[in-house]
């Protein structure tokens, strides 16, 4: 489950750098083992499923989990796709750039994802060290509420900057037609 939840997140984190927009619009929050999209996190490790205009948003027709007790006391859970997927949802970058992530880092170990993305000047290692949550972890535990923000990777980029700026506003009108 780590290991696939930072999967996701590069996907989005390079997306977001290429074109100023993410694949999935997921909310990573700033969490001690590395950005973490709470809500699968929490239908994963919980069976929370999301309510999106009152009806569950779930993974159950994608995936099933496995959830063992380790000898250390931890959960592990093991992700298995149900199936062949039609990506057809995607674009034809979008599945050229997922390709290219579980290429790239696909053979890494959930540890070695959380390392890569522990590095000096990432986004997680920016939001830890501005807002000193190495001490939250220590006192209040592995979460905090602070929120990964992508706009930090195109900062100094007008035309990058502007198409997140689209893409925002067009996500916010599709969901505002998905409400009516």
């Amino acid at each position: 489950m780590t290991k696939a939840l930072k999967l996701l997140y590069l996907i989005d984190e390079t997306s977001y750098m290429r074109t100023g927009a993410p694949v999935t619009w997921l909310d990573y929050k700033v969490w001690e083992k590395g950005p973490v999209a709470e809500e699968l996190y929490n239908e994963l490790r919980y069976d929370q499923s999301l309510i999106q205009n009152g009806e569950p948003l779930t993974l159950e027709p994608y995936i099933r989990t496995e959830k063992k007790d380790t000898a250390d006391g931890q959960k592990q859970i093991t992700i298995y796709p149900k199936g062949n997927y039609d990506f057809k949802e995607f674009s034809s970058f979008e599945k050229e750039l997922i390709d290219n992530i579980i290429d790239r880092f696909g053979s890494y170990t959930a540890k070695q994802l959380i390392n890569l993305l522990h590095e000096e000047n990432t986004l997680w290692h920016k939001c830890v060290t501005d807002n000193n949550l190495k001490l939250n972890f220590q006192v209040y535990g592995k979460k905090s509420n602070h929120t990964i923000d992508f706009a930090e990777l195109i900062k100094d980029n007008p035309m990058l900057r502007l198409a997140a700026q689209s893409a925002f506003e067009s996500m916010q009108l599709q969901e505002e037609m998905n409400n009516l």
